[in-house]
């Protein structure tokens, strides 16, 4: 459910920008919230490609980068020196489920997947915030900000860079 999330979230930026739309490059905030109300914060960068590729770099309160694409999570941690490759077995159809999203209000769209629900809200054809219950029940919010609608990105950004002394992890 984990990597579902993540995949959903990597191309959850396209959504309501159009069937022209093949890019989104932005900045986020990521709060994750507990039942106790307890607040974690995360900030980076994001670049999605249609039709699977995605990247975001967590820059605070940790380095990370998360890359995606049609078959393969990496997961690449230079704090911890490792990598993490999940190897992906069916690919999801995110876009046909953030496709059946159906307008709430002025700004307002929810999607739902399975038993989860995902609160989008846009602004002039722009993905401005998402909000899901995550699978431990958090609340968490990702806020966007700095939107580019398709640049030319590279593929290249999209493979992960894996130093040769790190240790990798596959699943």
């Amino acid at each position: 459910m984990r990597l579902l999330l993540i995949a959903l979230l990597s191309v959850a930026p396209l959504f309501a920008l159009g069937e022209k739309s093949t890019t989104m490059q932005a900045n986020f905030i990521q709060t994750i919230t507990d039942d106790k109300n307890s607040t974690i914060t995360y900030e980076g960068t994001m670049s999605a490609k249609r039709p699977n590729m995605a990247m975001w770099h967590y820059l605070k309160p940790v380095d990370k980068s998360i890359y995606i694409t049609a078959n393969e999570v990496t997961i690449v941690e230079p704090e911890l020196e490792q990598a993490i490759i999940k190897h992906l077995a069916n690919t999801i159809d995110i876009l046909a489920i953030l496709a059946s999203a159906k307008k709430v209000g002025k700004n307002s769209y929810l999607a739902l997947y399975g038993d989860k629900e995902y609160q989008v809200h846009i602004r002039n054809d722009i993905i401005e915030n998402i909000t899901f219950q995550d699978a431990f029940d958090n609340t968490v919010q990702i806020i966007f900000s700095k939107q580019k609608i398709n640049k030319k990105i590279l593929n290249s950004v999209y493979e992960a860079v894996i130093p040769e002394d790190f240790d990798i992890i596959e699943d």
